[in-house]
């Protein structure tokens, strides 16, 4: 009884190098937005997953005057659920995390789903550091697919591109492959004399994303080798949605797709063009790219947990506000 006077939830976001916390109220209004270090306990451990969520905690109540025992409820996208060992090793860590307060959680592809779909059914492909792919029905029936690291399969993601487009370059450049302008702009956005040089580089985040955006530079100029790599990216969407429209939604006559991720949130061209042409000749799919983060639907999930409706109203008051709401420094 307790938890139904409190007024306050929150959608966390859990990642490799940040997490993001959304503070919102119970009529939809967020009134607090943080962005945490990353505490996808594969890399970190449980326990220091637990500390570092609690202290976000502490500081994203604190900035709007309640405290954690405020809070109704707690979702969690997290990065690192993958597997029911990890589960069950993450259920007690998020429990210490916020001790008395209502809380649930699953793989960060489900809140990106939702972020598009505002809690309804469909499917998400992501396309960012990594890849995770989601579906629900409007039975409510679900699907997983993939999403676990490229050695276990998985192709989309910014460093599986980079790796294709560091790959062709160095194979036109000895002669392996057919010529592609990659062979030069890739060391000129790097810095380097050729692409050997490449070898002794730490990959960081913002090489990663220069070389994407000089890959898809050079496929806008029509390099056919970047075209054939962008076609073999579709292919994979195509796949993954394949799968989940044989899976699922055979007797539903449209479904959402959801494109979530910094690749497809750029609308790099002609790879947009390719992948909306492509899914056109054989589904009646709505395509969304969510202008918000995946974080808003993890506010969604929250409602949920919490047993709140979420009308039309409050879903817009919940994009609206986060929106224009300040991060805490």
């Amino acid at each position: 009884m307790q938890n139904l006077v409190k007024k306050y939830l929150l959608g966390v976001d859990i990642g490799n190098t940040k997490t993001v916390y959304a503070l919102v109220r119970g009529d939809g209004t967020v009134l607090q937005k943080y962005r945490g270090p990353g505490a996808n306990y594969q890399e970190i451990g449980a326990g220091e997953m637990t500390r570092r969520v609690r202290e976000a905690l502490a500081l994203a109540t604190q900035a709007a005057n309640i405290t954690v025992d405020d809070l109704r409820a707690i979702y969690y996208g997290a990065a690192g659920a993958d597997t029911p060992t990890d589960f069950d090793i993450m259920r007690p860590a998020f429990a210490q995390a916020a001790p008395g307060v209502d809380f649930d959680f699953e793989n960060d592809g489900w809140i990106a789903l939702h972020c598009g779909t505002a809690g309804g059914p469909g499917m998400v492909v992501t396309c960012g550091t990594g890849n995770t792919n989601c579906a629900v029905n409007s039975a409510g029936e679900t699907m997983r697919i993939g999403g676990l690291e490229d050695f276990l399969g998985d192709v989309l993601g910014a460093h599986s591109i980079a790796r294709y487009a560091v790959r062709a370059a160095v194979r036109s450049e000895d002669g392996r492959d057919e010529p592609t302008i990659l062979t030069r702009m890739i060391p000129d956005t790097l810095g380097v004399q050729n692409n050997a040089d490449i070898i002794n580089l730490e990959m960081t985040g913002e090489r990663i994303a220069a070389i994407i955006q000089t890959f898809f530079k050079a496929a806008q100029q029509g390099d056919g080798r970047s075209l054939e790599i962008c076609w073999m990216l579709v292919k994979e969407v195509l796949k993954i949605v394949r799968e989940f429209y044989n899976g699922l939604f055979r007797r539903e006559s449209a479904f959402k797709l959801v494109l979530e991720g910094t690749v497809f949130k750029q609308k790099y061209q002609p790879f947009m063009n390719m992948l909306e042409l492509a899914l056109k000749q054989r589904y009646n799919a709505e395509i969304v790219v969510p202008e918000v983060d995946p974080v808003v639907g993890a506010v969604f999930l929250a409602f949920k947990t919490a047993g709140l409706p979420l009308d039309d109203a409050s879903i817009n008051r919940i994009i609206q506000t986060y929106k224009s709401t300040e991060w805490i420094k």
